[in-house]
């Protein structure tokens, strides 16, 4: 684990064995320390790393993946104005949630969490596209923005999107109708879903937004017979964002709590 970098601007990784790797940088008012702050991370070569996790950057960061054949973990892709995270994998450039293209993609990442301002169906579809055998998706979102309507929009990608998410965690959930619609794509169109789990904030948690929040969601047409949602309050983030040492994570999935 990498933590608080100074003195260079890019970090170049070239490690046979080197599995894991999580760097955050937590440093405050970065531009008063623009000729030392971190900004790049290369994955020139490594071939055992299975999990690649960018915490929070002040002033962002771009990871590079030029090798990664066995990457299965990937998170936290932020799009937070100058916080936001760049992803370069070969000609394709994710910034933020945004793909200049899809033209390529990458078929070993199975986990994959974002922190997002704004949450967006479009943009997380693109991201689905590009990591089309996710498993796992956890997702942090701040602000409602987009109502993330779907139904005629959306009509012909379902026809040939093949939905693999098995789990889905949605953080700090205020039962918006942008977060409603976002969660209302997955219980109606991914079938193979087992676990969706929704981190309520406690000043809602009670039977009667349960309930009515149950209702919004339909989840008594979902497409997945085995499906599984779970209220919940707290957050199962928290534990990532302070974690000192990587033994503090669940290493199948370090976003979940140990």
């Amino acid at each position: 684990m990498i933590h608080t970098i100074f003195s260079f601007r890019r970090l170049r990784i070239n490690s046979l064995t080197l599995t894991f790797i999580c760097v955050q940088d937590q440093l405050q008012n970065c531009k008063a320390f623009s000729q030392l702050q971190f900004e790049e991370l290369v994955i020139q070569n490594a071939p055992c790393l299975e999990k690649l996790i960018p915490l929070y950057f002040e002033c962002g960061l771009q990871v590079s993946v030029i090798s990664a054949p066995r990457l299965r973990t990937l998170g936290f892709l932020t799009d937070w104005g100058d916080h936001s995270t760049k992803l370069v994998f070969g000609s394709t450039v994710i910034q933020g949630l945004r793909a200049n293209s899809l033209t390529t993609a990458v078929h070993t990442v199975k986990i994959l969490a974002v922190n997002v301002n704004i949450l967006s169906l479009d943009n997380l579809l693109d991201m689905m596209r590009f990591f089309p055998c996710l498993e796992k998706l956890h997702v942090k979102s701040w602000s409602s923005g987009e109502k993330n309507l779907w139904h005629h929009k959306h009509r012909d990608l379902l026809r040939c999107l093949d939905i693999r998410l098995r789990t889905v965690v949605l953080e700090t959930y205020l039962g918006s109708w942008s977060q409603v619609n976002f969660a209302k794509f997955f219980v109606l169109n991914a079938r193979v879903l087992e676990s969706m789990t929704f981190h309520v904030e406690a000043s809602l948690y009670d039977e009667e937004f349960l309930a009515e929040q149950r209702g919004k969601l339909q989840l008594g047409n979902k497409a997945s017979r085995d499906a599984q949602f779970h209220f919940t309050t707290g957050t199962s983030l928290e534990a990532v964002w302070e974690t000192k040492h990587l033994s503090d994570l669940n290493l199948n999935d370090p976003f979940l709590c140990r």
